[in-house]
């Protein structure tokens, strides 16, 4: 498998070969040094020394730090933008993104965190908008699907791919699992993944719950009072500091964190933040729990029922950097450990079992791409809004496309006809 997902480049003389594989060389250390030290790290000589380049070498390719890093950007890009809005021809056009993850799962990571920075200005995002504007106007996109959020949508799959090959450590397993990327993909693209007939036949669905019972719904302060004693207003404090925390989280990262500085922050005194937290792991650790039990019950709740998205249309600003920190969580925790991804395979291994699933699509491989396009998604989308309002209406179009997505796919079935098949798996 080469290193990068493209065509056959033309012919090239050995001297220019060699430069080539010189600067991609770089560009690959570059990345790794981001991902490991952070991009201030970054120099054009720390890179050369990463690479076992000359400095000479590296300046000959790289001018400047600047250059180098926009060599980083445009390299990811070119690679990743094709997507199902490139060539027909690309072998790779449903699994690239994850093809591209099997062999430098640095830089796809690298490109989620832009993604997250830029929203829907991003230039994926861009790209895959005008090309779905482009297929609606030809008739090839289905009723109920908006271009502008459907290119959202499946630009997260930049996010899943890089999910669902991250967790192996062989290689060629990395590849197999692209492979099966590409063809759930496919499917989830034209076709959707569920059964709408099948929708009124349903018995009671599967419930979210962290803890992995059957919790009808999450715990309420006024539950965790009667469950633990404290009182009202050690509640209040408890609330506070974890609130104040998910904020210094969204600001300056996990890291640097602690019970101290959370506790400056939130004006409570520092006896009284470790009366509730004797250390960073325990607050961190409660912080990640309140996501799970309020904000990510109710996106599980939403896909599970066909229900709105009346909770989230509320999120205020800070929320939003909630939404963001449980994107990094998942990213940090892997497919395996994730706790949203491990209830939406627990749901799709019932649709499988019930027979709502349509033939052929992994229960496992579908429970990736769509737990993360509903958090990433829902994340892109509500980011763009200014107010309460704008939020609530942009909520309510993400739904209205992503269940579409979920059920009945993208495209008519003649884009599907004028489209590549997906992948073969061995």
């Amino acid at each position: 498998m080469a290193s990068k997902i493209e065509s056959t480049p033309a012919p090239e003389n050995g001297w220019s070969a060699r430069s080539r594989a010189t600067r991609q060389k770089l560009i690959a250390a570059a990345s790794k040094l981001i991902v490991e030290k952070g991009i201030n790290s970054v120099s054009v000589v720390a890179v050369a020394e990463a690479a076992g380049i000359t400095r000479p070498g590296a300046y000959y390719h790289f001018k400047t730090r600047d250059t180098l890093l926009e060599a980083v950007r445009n390299d990811t890009d070119h690679q990743l933008v094709r997507t199902l809005a490139g060539s027909k021809e690309d072998k790779y056009l449903y699994s690239q993104a994850a093809e591209f993850a099997a062999e430098d799962q640095d830089t796809i990571y690298l490109r989620i965190q832009r993604m997250l920075e830029q929203g829907a200005d991003d230039v994926i995002i861009s790209s895959r908008r005008r090309g779905l504007t482009r297929a609606a106007r030809e008739g090839l996109v289905k009723p109920g699907i908006e271009p502008d959020i459907a290119a959202i949508i499946t630009s997260t799959t930049l996010i899943s791919s890089f999910l669902a090959v991250s967790e192996f450590k062989q290689k060629s397993r990395r590849h197999k699992q692209a492979r099966l990327f590409g063809k759930t993909n496919y499917q989830l693209v034209f076709d959707g993944a569920l059964l709408p007939e099948k929708l009124q036949h349903w018995p009671k669905l599967p419930r979210y719950s962290p803890a992995g019972g059957d919790t009808a719904k999450p715990e309420t302060a006024k539950d965790t009072a009667i469950q633990d004693g404290r009182k009202a207003k050690s509640l209040e404090t408890r609330e506070l500091l974890m609130k104040t925390a998910m904020l210094l989280m969204a600001e300056v990262g996990e890291q640097a964190v602690s019970v101290s500085e959370v506790a400056r922050r939130a004006g409570v005194t520092r006896p009284g933040a470790y009366y509730h937290f004797k250390k960073k792991e325990e607050l961190i650790a409660a912080v990640e729990e309140k996501l799970d039990k309020g904000l990510i019950y109710t996106l599980d709740r939403s896909f599970a029922k066909r229900e709105s998205f009346e909770d989230a249309s509320d999120l205020s600003a800070e929320d939003l950097s909630l939404l963001k920190i449980r994107i990094q969580q998942m990213l940090r925790d892997g497919a395996r450990k994730d706790s949203l991804i491990a209830h939406y395979r627990k749901l799709f291994r019932w649709h499988a079992k019930h027979g709502h699933l349509r033939e052929d699509m992994d229960p496992d491989m579908t429970a990736i791409i769509t737990a993360s396009a509903s958090l990433a998604g829902l994340f892109l989308v509500l980011n763009e809004a200014n107010s309460v309002k704008e939020r609530a209406k942009q909520a309510k179009r993400f739904r209205k496309t992503y269940k579409n997505f979920v059920f009945e796919g993208i495209f008519t079935p003649p884009a599907k006809a004028e489209w590549p098949p997906p992948p073969e798996l061995d």
